[in-house]
């Protein structure tokens, strides 16, 4: 049970937070560090804060917070990632059906058995775990050499294991060779030897594997250097993450070595899924080296900083700080920090797994369906269940090649490939987008989670859209809601659209129409559209941002033909409708296209924006900051 062991010491470090400790840091010596450390500004109230636990509260981030010595040697512990654990050895997901074993761990007792991932625990002790609860995972629990019996759901049938609880050791990382040349790496969390014995691995096992699968489910991170330093071992030299602190300096982690391997890369993710494994998994993917497989990781994209006895002795002694001190961008110059990755095939956590699998069981000369969702063609094994081939199907975007092998492989449609294998699979497309103009970045969105369409497989590509409805588009892209009262007084707090509106008011991405005001039922205009989504961009990446503010600052040299196109513009959405335009190549140094859905000149700035250039366009912005494929 690594990973739920891994995510309860963690819950339990977090509660443990709650209390107010007894410490040595007084208020005044916590602030002083803030004003020298802290990435975002420091709140006028938190000055007025009489304890740790007040001023911590007040200050608004999750992530920066006072351990007194046991609580810090406890972190550091968590943060090291190994464990011994009493155990069967499963890790197990809660499931309507009971107990999914989503993996077993080496040395427990339930490899031995012949227990496997897909697994369902039914019964322990025969008492039913349908559906499951965490009092039952609390029966598999108990001292070392005691027994315990379960019931286990498998291709229908059950059987009973009689198991004997062990304590286990879950190092950090480990690998696992598994059948048809897969190298399976799995990554508890990024202590300090974890990128050495990652590039160990890949050197010492490279001639035997065909595929590398990393595993960094429920993985909450660690130390960025071993991150970087795995990115090196599949990238060899480059700059594979950017920070900013306070004040907008920038930095950059680079590594100077030869690659470990050249293989193909497949990184498993999920919600659990933060910080150092984001700047791992958009490394790969902005890097082009593998596909990530998996749900939306959690979107931590800021890092923090450690202040203790050793960086700040007069102040500490056995206890520390840890402090937020920059935003991460990842190799791309695009920010994780609420947005997170989301994967090249996004799948239920259910399939995850097993839709790697998938990939990497077949063969040219034995499967029947060949598929790219990255720069490397995956042959799906001929044997895997239907259900995972159907969770596959359904996470195909329309950008991705697909190929059927009646003889020979040749191109077809997600849907003729789903016909020709006898496979009933969810399509995420929309019925009603076939014809549009837009359709495959309207699908592309669909695909991946990103539109809501009028109702279940319907976009009503043609409509027109009000400022309330492109905030909800916006806050499900970037992944934020609001929770608190409402920044304007005709957004009621209980609106549909509440908490959208909200969220991208505080990200600064819209603005009032006067008056305290939003005007949520007004309908869009191109120039105001290319505004908001300008902004975006911007927010986004920090190579846009530059170009932005240069521009504002009328620090860009455009030709007379490209002001001229940005004439029919008013000043106020100059900056940002250019960002969208030019800012790739400005500032990324080539010439890649715009992130626009039709050309500048072709855009009236005047004309309501429609549903399908707004998908378009949102979908402009994720591919050309390689977001999304």
């Amino acid at each position: 049970m690594k990973k739920h062991l891994i995510r309860f010491a963690c819950a339990l470090l977090a509660l443990t937070m709650l209390a107010a400790p007894a410490s040595a840091l007084t208020v005044d010596q916590a602030l002083e560090l803030l004003e020298d450390h802290f990435y975002f500004d420091i709140p006028e109230e938190a000055y007025e804060a009489d304890s740790l636990d007040e001023l911590f509260q007040r200050l608004g981030d999750p992530y920066t917070y006072y351990m007194d010595q046991e609580e810090y040697e406890e972190f550091l512990g968590s943060v090291e990632g190994d464990v011994d654990a009493v155990g069967i050895g499963t890790m197990i997901r809660f499931t309507q059906e009971g107990l999914l074993v989503d993996s077993v761990v080496s040395g427990g007792s339930a490899k031995e058995a012949g227990i496997q991932a897909g697994d369902l625990i039914v019964a322990v002790n025969g008492a039913s775990c349908v559906p499951a609860l965490d009092s039952h995972r609390e029966l598999l629990v108990g001292e070392a050499g005691t027994s315990v019996t379960v019931t286990v759901l498998r291709d229908g049938q059950t059987r009973d294991y009689t198991l004997t609880r062990r304590v286990i050791h879950i190092p950090n990382t480990e690998i696992t060779l598994m059948e048809g040349g897969v190298g399976y790496i799995d990554c508890n969390s990024f202590g300090s030897d974890t990128g050495a014995a990652f590039v160990q691995y890949l050197e010492e096992y490279e001639d035997q594997v065909d595929v590398w699968v990393v595993d960094l489910r429920n993985n909450v991170g660690g130390y960025t250097d071993s991150a970087m330093d795995m990115l090196e071992g599949v990238n060899g030299p480059g700059y594979y993450l950017y920070y900013e602190v306070n004040g907008g300096s920038m930095g950059a982690y680079d590594r100077e070595g030869e690659p470990a391997t050249g293989k193909p890369v497949i990184v498993l993710v999920n919600g659990e899924s933060a910080s150092a494994s984001e700047a791992f998994s958009a490394g790969v993917r902005d890097t082009g080296r593998g596909i990530i497989i998996g749900s939306r990781t959690f979107g931590k994209g800021v890092g923090q900083n450690m202040l203790d006895e050793e960086t700040v002795p007069e102040y500490f002694d056995g206890d520390g700080l840890k402090v937020t001190t920059a935003r991460f961008y990842s190799a791309g110059g695009t920010t994780t920090d609420k947005i997170g990755v989301i994967p090249t095939l996004l799948v239920s956590d259910v399939y995850a797994e097993a839709v790697a699998a998938a990939l990497c069981g077949g063969s040219p000369e034995t499967s029947k369906l060949c598929v790219m969702p990255g720069n490397d063609p995956f042959y799906v094994d001929p044997e895997a269940d239907s259900r995972v081939v159907a969770a596959l199907l359904s996470a195909l975007s329309p950008q991705m090649e697909v190929f059927y092998n009646d003889g020979s492989f040749r191109d077809c449609t997600v849907s003729e490939a789903a016909d020709k294998l006898g496979v009933d699979y969810e399509s995420r497309w929309f019925e009603d987008a076939a014809d549009s103009l837009y359709a495959k970045a309207i699908n592309a969105m669909g695909t991946y989670g990103l539109l809501n369409g009028t109702e279940p497989g319907v976009f009503d590509p043609e409509g027109q859209l009000t400022r309330a409805q492109l905030c909800v588009m916006l806050s499900r892209v970037i992944n934020v809601t609001w929770n608190g009262p409402s920044r304007f007084s005709d957004v009621s707090q209980d609106a549909w659209y509440a908490g959208a509106v909200n969220a991208m008011a505080e990200l600064g991405l819209v603005n009032g129409v006067g008056g305290g005001r939003f005007d949520p039922g007004k309908v869009l205009t191109q120039e105001e559209f290319l505004t908001i989504l300008g902004r975006a961009a911007r927010y986004l990446n920090f190579a846009i941002d530059d170009f932005g503010e240069a521009f504002e600052l009328e620090l860009v040299s455009l030709p007379v033909s490209r002001w001229l196109e940005l004439e029919p513009y008013a000043g106020w959405a100059r900056p940002n409708v250019a960002a969208l335009a030019w800012g790739r190549e400005y500032a990324l140094g080539e010439e890649r296209g715009d992130m626009l859905f039709a050309p500048l000149k072709d855009i009236s700035p005047s004309a309501p924006v429609l549903r399908e250039e707004a998908a378009a366009g949102m979908y402009a912005v994720l591919a050309g900051l390689g977001i999304i494929p």
